[in-house]
């Protein structure tokens, strides 16, 4: 029996590196595949061994013969319909059609469904499910309002096991009527911190670091207004602090690359002497820079559960229930520690929020390290849960007997 992961998008995407290398992890010894998008971005990162990788990408002339009738059905339902998710998925059928009844579907993108291809990860679910024996969708969070798509509810309705890293998402799901999922922590929260490359700037346990994505510049109905609150936030820290600032990517993926507004950022304030742009690096390294911060203010969920499962005092520039849901199971509410975007009405948002994570770091703290004993405590029995549900039987029932 083999555990086959999949809606893997490549590793410069340091939240999906993350997934891979800690899922990975509680699936145990034994034959684990990555089917991924880019899997010389596995490679350069370090997470092609011991798994096997599998390049799942597009452009292959032997696959996608323009002959076969396969490629002729999604070529007309782009034409006809205007649905692009057929000729997306077509890459994916020579990986797929090398699986047996003996594997088991493991999702590892909780993401897909928060995005506007959620309709290709769902035929892709639909194709990939004609061959494996077993399928499981790890740590989804999912807008309660996408439940009214009948589509996404059949997809969901077709896992054998379904896990939910929040709660908001575990009581959305139920409420619709699913009866297969089940809560459990984001496998993140097991990452372990490797050494990085640390500037001379960067002064442990007094730096702020700041984590800003493109995706949420894109979402944010005023990004003028989100950029005006970060150039107040470190203008504040240097003009009231003796703290340095590390801008920390976490995505460095063409169109998606973090670099691109946090250099923007450096130069700014470069010439204070107290400002550093980290260099892209492993998520392992990035968790062990994040963990040296004295606070953090992060966009992206996994950077932020770097900090979180490091025990810094947080906070989460929010757009969905990712961010909401997660704060509100650690601390019990969500409102002190995720600022949505679409909420910020000034340029001081951010630095008021900063400020209070600073006033009340000791105890953020103390909860953040209980929390994350906890979820580490859960992770070890979904391991073994995993194993035992692995040992001598069929796929589908082991995939069920998850939790």
């Amino acid at each position: 029996m083999r555990y086959i992961l999949h809606d893997h998008i490549g590793s410069a995407n340091h939240g999906c590196e993350a997934l891979v290398r800690t899922v990975s992890k509680l699936l145990g010894p034994g034959r684990t595949v990555l089917l991924s998008e880019a899997p010389e971005e596995d490679a350069r990162y370090g997470v092609a061994r011991p798994l096997v990788v599998q390049d799942v990408r597009p452009a292959r002339s032997d696959v996608i013969r323009k002959s076969s009738p396969a490629f002729w059905s999604a070529y007309l339902r782009l034409k006809l319909l205007n649905d692009y998710t057929p000729l997306d998925v077509l890459p994916y059928r020579a990986a797929l059609q090398t699986l047996t009844r003996d594997d088991i579907l493991v999702s590892i993108g909780g993401d897909v469904y928060c995005y506007e291809d959620m309709q290709k990860h769902i035929r892709l679910h639909n194709l990939a499910r004609r061959y494996a024996g077993g399928s499981i969708l790890l740590g989804c969070s999912i807008e309660p309002k996408l439940l009214r798509s009948k589509a996404l509810l059949r997809d969901l309705t077709a896992f054998d096991r379904i896990t939910a890293r929040e709660t908001q998402t575990l009581h959305a799901l139920q409420s619709a009527g699913l009866r297969n999922v089940s809560f459990c922590p984001d496998s993140a929260f097991l990452l372990e911190p490797r050494g990085a490359e640390i500037p001379e700037v960067f002064q442990p346990h007094n730096t702020v670091g700041i984590n800003v994505s493109p995706l949420l510049l894109r979402r944010a109905r005023n990004a003028k207004l989100i950029w005006g609150n970060l150039i107040a936030l470190i203008g504040t820290i240097l003009r009231t602090t003796d703290s340095a600032v590390a801008l920390i990517p976490h995505a460095v993926q063409n169109g998606n690359d973090d670099r691109d507004p946090l250099k923007e950022l450096y130069a700014a304030f470069q010439d204070s002497g107290r400002v550093c742009l980290i260099k892209d690096q492993s998520a392992s390294q990035l968790k062990s820079i994040i963990a040296l911060c004295s606070s953090f203010i992060g966009a992206r969920t996994h950077a932020v559960i770097a900090a979180y499962s490091s025990g810094v005092p947080t906070l989460a520039l929010g757009y969905s229930v990712k961010a909401k849901g997660l704060a509100e199971d650690i601390f019990g509410v969500d409102t002190p520690y995720v600022l949505p975007i679409e909420n910020i009405a000034n340029e001081t948002a951010v630095t008021r929020r900063w400020i209070r994570l600073r006033i009340h770091a000791p105890e953020i703290t103390e909860t953040l390290r209980a929390k994350t004993a906890a979820y580490e405590d859960a992770l070890k029995a979904f391991r073994r849960t995993l194993q035992e549900g692995k040992d001598g039987k069929t796929a589908r029932n082991a995939a069920s007997a998850v939790l």
